[in-house]
């Protein structure tokens, strides 16, 4: 997968899949940019990062509802023709996700 370039837009909504450790989990996320910086919500939180050079690193408190608690999600992952994936940590547990830009 190419890199994006760096001035890439990838405002819009995601449809992201996450291959965790409790099976397949789907969320949907709405990505706002502002240059380099990027805001994305989902299920009512906001993570918070940056989009350089095809790479996306983002993080934030989460809070999910099947493990009953809250820990920062952190999320390294690489963006280009409308694709995304990569891998993440939450709490003591890693992921891998994909996601489609939702046409």
């Amino acid at each position: 997968m190419a890199p994006a370039l760096s001035g890439a837009d990838i405002s819009g909504t995601w449809n992201m899949d996450w291959n965790t450790e409790g099976g397949m989990r789907y969320t949907d996320w709405e990505v706002s940019q502002d240059g380099e910086s990027l805001t994305v919500k989902t299920d009512g939180q906001v993570l918070k990062g940056t989009l350089k050079d095809g790479k996306v690193i983002l993080e934030g408190k989460y809070h999910a509802s099947e493990a009953g608690y809250s820990s920062t999600l952190r999320i390294d992952g690489t963006v280009s023709d409308g694709e995304m994936k990569g891998k993440a940590t939450w709490d003591q547990y890693a992921m891998t996700f994909t996601g489609k830009r939702s046409k």
